[in-house]
């Protein structure tokens, strides 16, 4: 079990050679890391998704989607450019007829493919040609360990039985399944059950994140009543569930610890693309960088338009006028995308739920510090004794 925030890059960290190879990117800035969104069509209907589309819409939806033909360019573009981890998601990427043949023409130009499904229409049939694609993960949603609550939240009743079923089933195939878990208000009751089935369930890993993204379409009202509020975000970091000891944390003057701290990079070594062809610099950052339709990949990439100049400008937190005095800023963790969706706008300024997030970090952190202290010095004295 982990605590992750960015989607895009969950997973792909802490291997050495992998380290070195995306450091490289980043200084020639390959697209290394991909995220290809498929579809925005579902099967569930999640109470707090940023991008799905309303049932009964999305006949309209699937004529807008970018073709077979025109996906195996876009991911030509990529392989020629360096492009190595590629993540199929949506929506649900199994609602595309096409899916299959678009993943395996990705494995045969060599990507390195997560893939991304809610795990529902999954049959016998399909995990055997998902196995036989070889991914690097199956990554799967899952809300809580209570049936209600979890299909209460995809609203599909029997939805929470049907993914049970076939991580089982994944998991007999030897693929490694990755678990991933939304916290907020609905589920937030549930968390012990829910990593106790996660280690029963034996997955590769099973990550948790606190934040719940605002809806690409504008809708900042709707998700954000999900969001746990900054005492149920303390309780739930403090929980002795997730056995944290304090992590190294940068020293020193905020003005100092700012230059220092990097920023999350979209558009240096990864992107977004949507269904309809539209490139962003990362899933939330819905500023495009163009329309694959319109212009080849490798060009929209190479000549990036002013705003994204300006967004790759941005290289460490002093670059932020807001942040490089924050006494917060060796805890946070802003999203420039999402504090854009949130504002409408100005994702330069302070992103106030990253900043509730970095308190509460602090705060944890220092109770914990303290805590740590007290048993080193009574280690201190039992070996003086």
């Amino acid at each position: 079990m982990s605590i992750e925030s960015c989607a895009q890059n969950a997973g792909l960290d802490g291997d050495s050679l992998m380290q070195l190879i995306a450091l490289k990117a980043e200084r020639r800035r390959v697209p290394l890391n991909v995220h290809f969104e498929l579809t925005y069509r579902c099967n569930e209907q999640c109470i707090h998704c940023f991008c799905v589309v309303p049932h009964g819409q999305e006949e309209e939806a699937k004529k807008r989607e970018l073709t077979y033909d025109e996906i195996t360019r876009v991911l030509d573009d990529l392989a020629e450019m360096g492009g190595l981890h590629l993540t199929l998601s949506g929506g649900e990427v199994l609602v595309r007829r096409d899916f299959f043949d678009i993943a395996a023409y990705a494995e045969e130009r060599g990507f390195v493919l997560r893939i991304f499904t809610n795990g529902i229409g999954l049959t016998r049939e399909r995990i055997e040609r998902i196995a036989a694609l070889e991914p690097l993960t199956v990554e799967l949603s899952i809300f809580s360990a209570d049936p209600a609550v979890h299909d209460g939240i995809t609203r599909v009743p029997g939805s929470f039985d049907r993914l049970i079923r076939n991580v089982h089933r994944l998991k007999a195939h030897g693929l490694r399944v990755y678990l991933k878990t939304v916290v907020m208000k609905p589920n937030i009751a549930d968390l012990l059950k829910l990593r106790e089935l996660g280690k029963d369930l034996d997955v590769f890993t099973h990550t948790f994140s606190c934040e719940v993204s605002p809806r690409i379409n504008g809708d900042i009202h709707h998700p954000s009543q999900y969001q746990l509020n900054e005492e149920e975000l303390f309780g739930y970091l403090a929980s002795s569930a997730w056995k944290k000891a304090p992590q190294p944390v940068p020293q020193g003057p905020p003005e100092e610890v700012a230059k220092q701290k990097q920023t999350c990079g979209p558009a240096i070594n990864g992107c977004c693309i949507d269904p309809y062809g539209n490139v962003f610099p990362c899933i939330p950052f819905r500023i495009p960088m163009g329309n694959v339709r319109e212009k080849r990949f490798k060009d929209l990439w190479h000549s990036p338009p002013p705003p994204i100049e300006d967004l790759l400008s941005v290289q460490t937190y002093a670059d932020l006028p807001e942040c490089r005095s924050c006494e917060l800023v060796g805890f946070c963790g802003r999203c420039h995308g999402d504090n854009m969706l949130e504002r409408g706008g100005g994702w330069r300024a302070c992103h106030q739920r990253a900043r509730m997030l970095a308190s509460a970090e602090q705060t944890l952190y220092q109770i914990l510090l303290k805590g740590q202290e007290g048993v080193e010095h009574e280690d201190h004295i039992e070996a003086t004794v």
